[in-house]
């Protein structure tokens, strides 16, 4: 029996990474469950086996991998105490661009879902979800400006609230140009200094005062 399960497991796992493949060459809505089935060296019967169709393989995938923007992503680095707000915001950002960095199969995955996915029909739902959690990470964000604001970290003018939709959009836009553009191009060379200044621009005067003291120069991105 437990060779039994071990086995499913096994084919299970080949499914997905051959859905993933699959997904990343020919697209979400393309990719057909016979492909996946040939790449993953199994019966269609098997795939049908262990998912439902293509959204519950895609689901697999997500369950897998933490995806910034399409999934509940992690906030509480957002949300704790301890270091100050700001330093947190800067923190948070710079944590996802790692895990990007360092995690092929994450990169492969957001690929396929900025890149690969219509959301339409089946997919439709998912694309609610992913609003979900843009909110989600808004109502984060939000929150670490407000505390900002409270311990006078917060530049003047800020409203804590649009901040927090500029830095969502912000993300977004970074991490679709990261996956588009390969590796070594000024967009990944940069991504960290461009965090550094989203985050240095939202700074009150003494902090600002303070990062310039310390080299850094919002010019070098």
């Amino acid at each position: 029996m437990r060779r039994t399960k071990e086995e499913a497991a096994r084919t299970r796992e080949a499914i997905v990474e051959a859905a993933l493949a699959c997904f990343d060459r020919y697209g979400i809505a393309t990719s057909t469950l016979e492909q996946i089935a040939c790449a993953a060296g199994v019966s269609k019967g098997a795939v049908y086996h262990h998912f439902s169709g293509k959204r519950a393989i895609l689901r697999a995938i997500r369950e897998r991998v933490s995806l910034p923007l399409l999934d509940a992503a992690d906030v509480t680095l957002l949300r704790s105490g301890g270091e100050p707000a700001l330093d947190r915001v800067e923190g948070f950002l710079l944590g996802i661009l790692q895990s990007l960095e360092k995690d092929a199969r994450k990169r492969q995955a957001l690929a396929v879902m900025q890149l690969r996915c219509e959301y339409v029909g089946d997919m439709a739902a998912e694309l609610e979800a992913v609003v979900r959690n843009v909110g989600r990470l808004a109502r984060a964000f939000e929150g670490a400006y407000r505390e900002a604001r409270t311990a006078g970290e917060l530049a003047h003018g800020i409203e804590p609230r649009i901040a927090a939709l500029e830095t969502v959009m912000f993300m977004s836009g970074m991490l679709r140009l990261w996956i588009v553009h390969g590796g070594g191009s000024p967009v990944r060379r940069n991504a960290r200094a461009a965090i550094r200044a989203h985050v240095h621009l939202r700074r009150s005067g003494p902090r600002r005062a303070s990062a310039r003291r310390a080299g850094f120069d919002t010019k070098r991105v």
